[in-house]
């Protein structure tokens, strides 16, 4: 039988953190959202590309957290794969693809970029259409807490550290603002493109909006959108090649980050375009 433990620093830094102090609410929360996001990203490596939409505990994986150490605010944890896990992944690739999920996992769901070079992970990415939609969109609440305390204090940063590399992932206020997003009141029902990609199981998808004149991440509201209505979403995929053709306009609200820039859509509706939009007539 075989296991694996993994072990990594959580250092605060700024702010309250230069008195080794934090507010026990932020630091709370922070430690509750990084172990909800530990557990959506590692399941979703031992599971090779599931996304869970909750971050309970995982079969097979055990996390911990150690005493503080000493001298500065560090927060010790370690992951601890069983053996079922580490067989899913390899006993030789289990660190490098855990550090590898971690940094792509955290930093698409943070506004950052990350270039994936390990194998484990980039065959995952590979087989899994659209993943980085469903990490993006279930890390966000879990990183939301995580950045309490940089929400809450001026000038701090959460840096996570892997042993003899240094820091692997940084956030900051840039990110806080990132995953601190605000949905607009109301709905928007003008919003005109096509649909680029889209995973008919997960209801993820990316959509050409042609005002905004880039591409924005989308899910669908299983619960609020028709089946007619996906199935135009799937009719605009298949005809996006065509000249003029798979023009849809969707209903959604729109989600924003802090900067008043659109983060992802949450569609209820769509409906086909003709030639004759621009004119205010629609072919349902």
């Amino acid at each position: 039988m075989q296991t694996k433990e993994i072990r990594f620093d959580v250092r605060y830094t700024g702010g309250e953190a230069e008195e080794n102090k934090l507010d026990l609410y932020n630091a709370s929360n922070s430690i509750l959202g990084l172990s909800k996001a530990l557990a959506i990203t590692t399941h979703a490596l031992v599971s090779k590309g599931e996304v869970r939409k909750n971050g309970a505990t995982i079969p097979n994986v055990k996390l911990y957290l150690h005493p503080p150490k000493k001298g500065s605010f560090v927060e010790s944890v370690s992951v601890f794969f069983e053996n079922a896990a580490v067989q899913a992944v390899g006993i030789s690739t289990i660190t490098a693809a855990f550090w590898s999920m971690l940094e792509y996992s955290f930093k698409i769901a943070t506004g950052q970029d990350c270039d994936v070079v390990n194998p484990t992970v980039k065959k995952i990415i590979k087989e899994k259409d659209l993943i980085d939609l469903e990490l993006a969109d279930v890390l966000e609440k879990p990183l939301q807490q995580l950045h309490r305390p940089i929400k809450g204090g001026e000038g701090m940063n959460i840096e996570i550290n892997r042993p003899r590399k240094g820091t692997v992932i940084n956030f900051d206020s840039a990110t806080k603002n990132y995953v601190f997003s605000t949905i607009q009141a109301g709905i928007k029902d003008d919003l005109v493109g096509n649909v680029t990609k889209y995973n008919i199981i997960t209801g993820y998808g990316r959509f050409y909006d042609d005002e905004l004149e880039r591409t924005i991440p989308f899910n669908i509201d299983k619960d609020k959108i028709s089946v007619e209505h996906e199935l135009l979403i799937r009719w605009s995929l298949y005809n996006a090649d065509f000249d003029d053709g798979g023009k849809v306009c969707l209903t959604a609200s729109v989600v924003n980050d802090k900067a008043n820039n659109a983060k992802r859509y949450i569609v209820t509706g769509a409906k086909k375009v003709d030639d004759d939009y621009e004119t205010g007539e629609e072919a349902v």
